[in-house]
């Protein structure tokens, strides 16, 4: 067999009709070859020239999470072991890029794949519903590269509904995983916006406060702590608009006295991530404000869930699904430590936030 190599510009031709040869919808096209053959978060590997093998493997910024996008062996060079040869190289390529999860994704029918990506130790994690551009349903695969820690009880995954919804969608999941019955809806999700917002923020609608998150967190039942690096007011310096400014500060204001009414006194935020792990070991679930620039190359604000954390990576549910992701590329997300202390802070001041709900009250 040749040997495995980076694909070129100049495969691109052989790739497109390898393309054709193997796949009956789903195809990939030249322009899609060229822009994962320059985009940083994507590898392409490639057997013979003529191409009659290749891999694309993709990867999330700023995440220890792979994608095996798409995997290709010419009908002639079927059955000897090409596929399963150019899986140990992503496998490792994935390594290399200190990525510990690959998935993927396989038609119901592609049987021999299937068995393939189990004798190798894939596991099933979801069922696609008309996945594919036929109508054909998918599966959804992870293989665990390295060992990480166990899934926790009642962990569920909800996507934000618009792109101001973050917290309250990561506040919807860490609720419902303390008390099931609690409702995950997009209402109930506008309604924790509706409390909770900022009013602005850079442009557009605001997102929310971590103390307007905390007080929604504590009106429908929670023990709820706060810890912040700041008492000033959050994102202001998003917004240069003297009104919105004054607006904005009226609502901290508000805020700030109605938690000091409730009893929620904000704490500083601990110095290291011990603190933290430590709150997770002992129930706590823990909303973090977090920059996306690590995430997405964008400096704005995000809430995440931080779920786990073992002594390399945080697994957090991140509640924004970008167009070539869907759910489950978001869920138990592993974050190696030393990024997640740096996503940990946003702006000009270095804020740092977090919510952290107990279980319910009187249950």
């Amino acid at each position: 067999m040749d040997a495995i190599r980076a694909a070129a510009v100049s495969d691109i031709a052989s790739l497109v009709r390898l393309e054709n040869m193997v796949f009956d919808s789903d195809r990939l096209n030249a322009r899609r070859f060229r822009y994962f053959l320059h985009n940083d978060k994507s590898e392409l590997w490639v057997v013979g020239k003529p191409v009659t093998a290749y891999a694309l493997v993709m990867f999330h910024r700023g995440t220890g999470l792979a994608r095996l996008y798409s995997i290709a062996v010419h009908p002639d060079n079927r059955g000897n072991g090409i596929a399963s040869l150019l899986l140990d190289h992503i496998e490792q390529r994935v390594l290399a890029r200190t990525s510990l999860v690959l998935r993927l994704e396989v038609k119901v029918d592609n049987e021999a794949a299937i068995r393939l990506y189990q004798k190798r130790g894939y596991k099933k994690v979801a069922d696609l519903s008309h996945y594919y551009e036929d109508g054909t349903d998918g599966l959804k695969m992870e293989k665990r590269l390295q060992p990480i820690v166990k899934v926790p009880d009642n962990v569920c995954y909800y996507p934000q509904s618009t792109p101001f919804t973050c917290g309250p969608a990561s506040l919807l999941m860490a609720m419902h995983s303390l008390k099931p019955t609690v409702t995950i809806s997009t209402i109930e999700e506008l309604n924790i916006w509706r409390e909770s917002t900022t009013v602005y923020l850079t442009t557009g609608h605001g997102g929310t406060s971590p103390q307007g998150l905390a007080l929604a967190a504590k009106s429908r039942g929670f023990d709820v702590e706060l810890w912040l690096s700041s008492t000033e007011v959050p994102f202001l310096n998003s917004v240069r608009d003297a009104h919105k400014r004054e607006v904005m500060t009226l609502v901290a204001e508000d805020f700030d006295r109605r938690c000091q009414q409730q009893g929620i006194v904000p704490q500083p935020f601990p110095a290291n991530l011990d603190k933290i792990e430590e709150t997770l070991r002992d129930g706590g679930r823990i909303l973090l404000l977090i920059s996306t620039y690590r995430l997405n190359r964008n400096k704005a604000p995000h809430w995440i869930w931080l779920v786990a954390m073992n002594d390399e990576y945080a697994f957090v549910n991140d509640p924004d699904i970008d167009d070539d992701q869907d759910s489950f590329d978001n869920s138990f997300v592993p974050i190696s430590r030393l990024n997640l202390n740096k996503m940990m802070q946003y702006g000009k001041n270095q804020l740092k936030a977090a919510v952290i709900l107990r279980s319910a009250i009187g249950t």
